[in-house]
Formats: C-alpha cells, sequence, structure tokens
C-alpha cells in the first residue's frame, strides 16, 4: 500500500551561514494526514543504497517515505496500530539483513519482498503501552542490539531480544522513570554501556542484570506541569576532549527551553557541572530534537535542535545548528527560519551528496505556520557538498 509520489517543489527558504553553512527547504510531504506523530527513523528500509525516512502515529499507521529526490518521496504503509506514544527505532530484530520497526511492546517485521507490502506486526511484551523514549543498545555485551524503553507512565527498563524474536522478550529493570530523556554511553569507563535519564545515570553493574543510580544535575523542565519534569532529550559524546563522556541535554516538553552540557569529574558518581549553551535572550520553544554529528568535518561533534510548533517560543520556530569550536564552546546558527517547526528530528546523508541532511515532521501544526496550517514532513537538503563543487 502506498500513496503516488510527491512532487511538490515547495524550495522557498535558502539560509547561508557565512561560508560554511548553506541549506535549502523541501516539503518532502506537505500533507501528512492527522498529528501526534512520533517514532522516526532514517535508514535504508528498502536496501536501495539510500535513506528512507520513518514515522509513526501515536496508536496508528506507521509510514516509511521512500527517498526518490529532494522534492519527490514516496509514502508507504509500514504497519498499523502503533503500540508507542513517541518512542521508535529501527533494527534488523531477526537478523535477515532487512531493517525492522520497533514500537512499544511490538515489533514490524520487513520482509523485504515489495516496497507496497505492510510489515508483519509481533508483540513482544503485551502490556507496555504508552512508550515516550525507545532506544537500540547492546546492554548485556553479547553482540546483538537490545530495547530500552521509558515513559512517564511505566518504569525505565531494558529489553533482551529472545532467540526466538516472536516470542516474549526478557526484561530487566532499570530504575523509575520520568517523561523522556535517555540515551546510552559507557559513563564511567568500565567497558559497558550504562543509561542515562535526563538529571540522572544509570550505572550497569555488568550484563544489564544490577543497576545503580547517580544523580547529575538539578531537575531540568518545569516542575508545575509533571509531564513536563525531567522531559529532556539527551545525548552522550565527550565535548570538551578530555576523554571522559560528557552530557548534552536540551528540554523537550516547555516553553522556554534551556540547553546544556553536563561535565562529570574524574569519578562520574560524584559531581557534574552544567554549561548552559541556550541562546543569550532567546525564549525558545520545546526542543524535542537532537542530533549530534561533525557537520563541517572539523573533527568537532556539532548538535542540531528544533523548536516545536505545538509548544513555541517568543517567535516562529526555527532550526538550530550549534557549531562545536572545542572545549566545550559552540556558536548557534539557525538554519531555517520559515515558520516551520520539528519533532523528532533525524540526520544522515539521504542524498548521497557526502554531507549531512535533515528530516523532521511536527507532533501538532500550529494553525497559522508556513505551510497553511497543514501537518508536514519537512526535508532540509545541505548544499555543503554542492556549494564546494561551484
Amino acid at each position: 500500500m502506498y500513496l503516488p509520489v510527491f512532487a511538490f517543489i515547495f524550495i522557498f527558504q535558502l539560509i547561508a551561514l557565512g561560508d560554511e553553512f548553506e541549506f535549502r527547504h523541501h516539503f518532502a510531504d506537505p500533507n501528512l494526514p492527522g498529528d501526534a506523530y512520533g517514532q522516526t527513523s532514517l535508514v535504508d528500509i528498502d536496501r536501495d543504497g539510500d535513506l528512507d525516512f520513518v514515522t509513526g502515529r501515536r496508536g496508528g499507521d506507521i509510514y516509511w517515505y521512500e527517498y526518490k529526490s529532494a522534492d519527490t518521496w514516496v509514502r508507504h504503509l509500514l504497519g498499523v496500530e502503533s503500540a508507542s506514544d513517541v518512542g521508535g527505532a529501527s533494527c534488523d530484530i531477526d537478523g535477515d539483513g532487512w531493517v525492522d520497526f520497533v514500537t512499544g511492546g511490538v515489533w514490524y517485521r520487513n520482509l523485504g519482498r515489495s516496497r507496497n507490502f505492510i510489515f508483519t506486526r509481533h508483540v513482544f511484551d503485551e502490556s507496555l503501552e504508552a512508550v515516550h523514549d525507545l532506544i537500540i543498545a547492546d546492554v548485556n555485551g553479547d553482540g546483538i542490539d537490545d530495547v530500552v524503553t521509558m515513559s512517564d507512565q511505566n518504569s525505565l527498563r531494558w529489553y533482551r531480544v529472545s532467540d526466538d524474536p516472536f516470542s516474549s522478550w526478557h526484561k530487566t529493570e532499570i530504575g523509575e522513570s520520568v517523561h523522556a530523556g535517555i540515551t546510552s554511553g559507557d559513563i564511567d569507563g568500565d567497558g559497558d554501556l550504562d543509561i542515562v535519564r535526563s538529571n540522572a545515570w544509570f550505572e550497569n553493574g555488568g550484563a544489564g542484570e544490577s543497576w545503580t543510580k547517580h544523580v547529575i544535575s538539578a531537575p531540568w523542565g518545569r516542575d508545575m506541569i509533571e509531564h513536563q519534569r525531567n522531559a529532556t532529550m539527551t545525548q552522550v559524546l565527550d565535548v570538551d576532549g578530555n576523554g571522559r563522556l560528557d552530557i548534552l541535554l536540551v528540554e523537550c516538553e516547555n516553553r522556554g527551553a534551556r540547553i546544556a552540557w553536563l561535565s562529570a569529574g574524574i569519578d562520574p558518581r560524584d559531581e557534574w557541572h552544567v554549561y548552559e549553551l541556550t541562546p543569550a535572550g532567546e525564549v525558545l520553544g520545546a526542543l524535542h530534537s537532537l542530533k549530534v554529528a561533525d557537520f563541517n568535518d572539523d573533527d568537532l561533534l556539532d548538535f542540531v535542535t528544533v523548536e516545536m510548533e505545538w509548544v513555541r517560543g517568543a517567535k516562529s520556530p526555527r532550526w538550530w545548528l550549534f557549531v562545536n569550536q572545542g572545549e566545550g564552546e559552540f556558536v548557534p546558527e539557525v538554519i531555517l527560519d520559515a515558520n516551520l517547526g520539528g519533532h523528532e528530528t533525524e540526520i544522515g546523508d539521504v542524498d548521497g551528496d557526502g554531507d549531512l541532511d535533515l528530516c523532521s515532521k511536527l507532533w501538532r501544526p500550529m494553525e497559522d505556520n508556513g505551510n497553511g496550517g497543514a501537518n508536514h514532513f519537512s526535508f532540509l537538503e545541505n548544499l555543503k557538498r554542492q556549494k564546494g563543487n561551484r
């Protein structure tokens, strides 16, 4: 099942950032049906050598978009009855070489038969619903990817994919949950993956069977609304180049969102220091996107974040690139200012030209957005390589 190729050439925004960055906006789909979309991935679904975009609606349909060109994407139905809220991720669950998709307590098997064939739906935990965060990580160090989930409606936990992936998966509790904010990394440098959860990290005691919570910082988000308390997006990287992992963090559910990186001392079980990166004088919308990559080939990791339309700031929503200057310093650049927001943004070299592009969609649209109030999936094309060849 699929919809016709989109050929909407709404290329209305070209942003040039000095001599280094240049991006062009395209509506990959200016008429995304409904709202409440999360569950994003940017992967090669059909094994044709380029990246495709996945997004799923809370409790509803999941779509994947086949990339043809910057202005031409084909929307296919991937699956139905998503068991997730926002959390979704891609992984080859059954080891057959085709990328599958996981949402909530369900995974969708890619049979690789044709682009128009719906994935088959398999339940691994029928009680797991309303998942906000879902990541793929090898928690027990056996070389096989596991699934970590969290929501304020259930615990922080990880699932080991069973030898028979069509049966129930083994669940292990990590700790108590908040609404959002998990990622993984070897925080203590002992060779296994730990789990970060907004203002805390959970130490892996070995093979993921025991966990110890360590508080990092004071709460994030806003206390007055329950789901905003410690609701963040996080990434783990060595920000200052000292050989130890730091935590990058943005607030994801509240107006006036803050941006910061958190640095541990020699022992991450002790005090952490917070360095705020929020642009001076800005009242940002909720930042429900956070991705890390080297955008300018200087061997320093930059990051992208995007303001939501649904929880907007003092200005129209913008797409931001924070350029790493080294030693914990970043320069914020607006790479799209077109009254269009984003949510659960993904990055990758979509068009195969050697630079990093961005794909994003909405949770819910604003009535006065730059798309006439309609929901949309946007593709932000990086023109770095084309520019270099001029």
